[in-house]
């Protein structure tokens, strides 16, 4: 993908050749968010396809659908951004990280499922702070996780991670030298210079990374349902500015304190409130899913990268 760092066009043109969202699992008939009820929790662990149900994507003809209806005729709406899901682990007090890292807050049921919704994504999005502590590399695929992708309406080869980062990386990132699939990354006219060659960048028009704008040229490009792995500070962007959609929140039985990162470490004005349509759990785990109600954050195409 791509040419050199200085010769590559602001708005790239992805490679992305075919709608990567999929999936036969439409999300239809949602419970109104504020409507009261009450449940029994499931507990144990479901089985790949019931947790595939349980984390089925929007339905693109949903009004609640921040793409908003699509094209009968292709089935893409093409003025509009990616729909956003994150997947964060939290304690019982918020922290998201166990000595600088989020792995020991989870059990073998979080990381299940961590697999599980990277593999009903059609690219990942993370921030870069996030793949540097967490040494990401990109998605490898068993043969079981290649056919329930293929099952499942997905195409086989593994999502693109997509970064975001101001300043660049470390061209001898995991991210960039153990991969299938190469990555994305969405960055400034500075952090594009520290790109390796080959790599596809999204880049914004000045010293900030335009989020609502890389979400845009992403579902233009194929990619309609980005999976969000935070961490926090990215989290807090895509809150604080109305681009995130679902967030899939897994509860620790652990209390850590101050020395812990919040989950959002930036004020986000107004509350919203959010509906819950999924939980069960997984021994002391409570695994939750929550949407935003339609009508809230910023939908639209704001501008054009050019």
């Amino acid at each position: 993908m791509g040419e050199s760092d200085r010769g590559r066009p602001r708005v790239p043109s992805l490679t992305a050749a075919r709608d990567t969202d999929g999936g036969v699992y439409p999300d239809r008939g949602d419970l109104d968010g504020r409507q009261e009820r009450s449940c029994a929790v499931p507990e144990g662990r479901p089985d790949d396809d019931t947790l595939a149900r349980l984390y089925r994507w929007p339905d693109p003809a949903d009004p609640a659908d921040p793409a908003g209806p699509a094209d009968p005729a292709t089935g893409v709406t093409g003025a509009a951004r990616a729909l956003v899901r994150a997947n964060m682990i939290a304690s019982l007090d918020g922290g998201t990280t166990l000595e600088g890292r989020s792995g020991g807050l989870g059990n073998a049921a979080d990381e299940h499922l961590f697999a599980l919704l990277r593999d009903l994504a059609a690219v990942i999005l993370v921030g870069a702070g996030t793949v540097r502590a967490e040494r990401y590399g990109g998605v490898r695929l068993t043969d079981e996780r290649t056919e329930r992708r293929v099952r499942w309406g997905l195409p086989a080869t593994p999502p693109p991670i997509a970064v975001v980062t101001a300043r660049g990386l470390d061209p001898q990132s995991p991210l960039f030298t153990d991969t299938v699939t190469p990555p994305i990354v969405i960055t400034t006219p500075a952090g594009a210079r520290e790109v390796p060659a080959g790599v596809q960048v999204i880049t914004s028009a000045t010293d900030r990374v335009d989020l609502a704008e890389a979400l845009f040229v992403l579902r233009q490009n194929g990619f309609h349902r980005a999976h969000c792995e935070g961490g926090p500070s990215l989290l807090a962007a895509l809150a604080g500015q109305g681009l995130l959609d679902e967030l899939c929140l897994t509860i620790s039985p652990l209390l850590l304190g101050a020395g812990s990162a919040p989950m959002l470490p930036a004020p986000l004005g107004d509350p919203v409130r959010w509906s819950l349509h999924g939980v069960h759990v997984v021994g002391d785990h409570l695994f939750t899913r929550y949407r935003r109600p339609a009508g809230e954050g910023t939908p639209e195409r704001v501008g054009a990268l050019g």
